[in-house]
């Protein structure tokens, strides 16, 4: 999804007043959307900063089980940058 497209779903989010977090999550993970996607809506909607909005997605229930793999790829993406400064 380009990032026109993720900006004018958050507006609609938005515009529909305030939803509830937990029902965002869920409903961008069912539309298929990409954790990357959704960090990025929901950081708009609730007005959050994107290390914030990472942190949130990750502790919700509808997102908890990528935690473990994102973390996972992140320290290993931190671990290969470190190699290259060799």
């Amino acid at each position: 999804m380009d990032r026109t497209s993720l900006d004018a779903l958050a507006s609609g989010l938005k515009e529909s007043g305030t939803p509830d977090r937990e029902q965002v999550f869920r409903e961008l993970r069912e539309q298929g959307g990409s954790p990357v996607e959704t960090i990025y809506v929901v950081a708009r909607v609730f007005g959050m900063s994107h290390p914030e909005a990472k942190s949130a997605i990750y502790e919700s229930p509808a997102w908890r089980d990528r935690g473990a793999d994102w973390r996972r790829l992140q320290d290993e993406a931190a671990g290969s940058a470190g190699d290259c400064s060799r």
